[in-house]
């Protein structure tokens, strides 16, 4: 079984629990708060960082790295493209989305004038939405780890005052991603409630 522990409040851990679900795999579940973390824990993982996954007693973290790794021990269903062109572009994908639109996101909920940076959020949705006219995922036809990199960010856009209804298609892209069962099982308790509140 696979340990994961993992902030249910943040997008990074909730990435790893899609990749999880979507492999089927059984999992024990240990949420953390990421300012109060146990002593237990700094043992096996003195960063601190979450989420932090161990499997055959082997610790694991940083988002890309666990996910790339969950994939290929656990290859069914695959969630990279076949082709070494395809999983290079994916791995390009997965790193703009964590250079670019993470930061765009934390930089949202942690200042206080939110104007600027939900200006600079708002200009990059509009570029995606012209982006996902042509295609149904975010690099292929096929559904990838960077599909999985970009949903928990796009499912607290809601929760954060910004209104998608204008870009048809990126709403249909968020759809395509929500209707996955193994996204909705990947919600923690506060993911539920963040976004059924608004």
């Amino acid at each position: 079984m696979v340990k994961l522990y993992s902030d249910p409040q943040c997008p990074n851990s909730q990435r790893v629990r899609i990749v999880l679900q979507e492999k089927e795999l059984p999992v024990e579940c240990v949420e953390l708060e990421p300012d109060n973390l146990p002593a237990d824990f700094m043992a096996i993982n003195p960063y601190g960082k979450l989420p932090t996954v161990i499997d055959r007693d082997i610790v694991f973290f940083e988002p890309p790295v666990v996910s790339e790794y969950l994939d290929e021990r656990y290859p069914h269903p695959p969630l990279k493209p076949g082709s070494p062109a395809g999983r290079a572009q994916m791995r390009l994908a997965v790193m703009r989305i964590e250079e670019e639109v993470y930061p765009l996101y934390f930089n949202l909920i942690r200042v206080k004038k939110k104007t600027e940076p939900m200006r600079k959020f708002k200009a990059y949705l509009e570029s995606l939405n012209g982006y996902l006219e042509h295609q149904d995922y975010f690099i292929t036809e096929q559904y990838s780890l960077a599909d999985i990199a970009m949903a928990p960010i796009l499912w607290r856009l809601k929760s954060n005052g910004i209104d998608t209804s204008k870009w048809i298609h990126l709403e249909a892209y968020m759809d395509r991603l929500f209707e996955r069962p193994a996204f909705r099982r990947s919600l923690s308790e506060y993911e539920e409630m963040m976004h059924d509140a608004f």
